[in-house]
């Protein structure tokens, strides 16, 4: 709240874990096996460890790891997974993921992984979905204010929004960006 991030606090973490009673505990985080994912997942491994908790990775095939993490009854306790925009909404990330609706216990189409599931959010989440029909700048201030409450409940933790950089020449023509789907390469000629 309008300070500037300079580092972790490591002796407050493992203080609070401590005090949370959950020291020592065995947690599970279930990655995809490629060298990101599990490169990651070691990081946060590491982290868990020196917090005070017993870490393992668990790598899955990139095939079966998204579908795996939906289904509640894997208990999957920590997953590393990436969600991409279907298209330039802010619903597409909160209303899908953090909708009571989105939200299939023992599935593996459950895209709401975290079992976040909170009436009074989804009640407004609706609202902006019939706001931005007629006035989408309020919608997004609606979006907005539903960002941060679901945040402040900490259901997931993000770590990083990759940003997308095309680099062109004079030789490449007819370029073209979509928010949906980005460049359009297909479109694209080169001399």
């Amino acid at each position: 709240g309008g300070k500037t991030w300079t580092a972790a606090d490591l002796a407050k973490a493992k203080a609070l874990v401590k005090k949370s009673g959950t020291a020592g505990q065995a947690v599970g985080i279930v990655v995809q096996d490629d060298d990101v994912n599990k490169s990651i997942g070691q990081y946060l491994q590491s982290l868990l460890t020196q917090l005070g908790y017993k870490a393992t990775l668990k790598p899955l095939s990139a095939n079966i790891q998204f579908t795996y993490i939906q289904n509640t009854k894997n208990k999957v306790q920590l997953a590393l997974t990436s969600w991409y925009q279907d298209y330039p909404a802010a619903s597409d990330f909160l209303n899908v993921l953090f909708s009571c609706a989105a939200f299939h216990p023992g599935s593996d189409s459950s895209i709401n992984i975290s079992g976040f599931c909170d009436k009074g959010t989804d009640a407004k989440m609706q609202t902006a979905l019939k706001t931005a029909q007629t006035d989408p700048t309020a919608a997004n201030k609606q979006w907005g204010a539903i960002d941060q409450s679901i945040m402040q409940q900490s259901p997931v933790v993000p770590l990083i929004n990759p940003k997308i950089i095309d680099f062109t020449s004079k030789r490449l023509g007819n370029y073209q960006f979509s928010k949906q789907f980005y460049m359009l390469v297909g479109q694209t000629w080169v001399k």
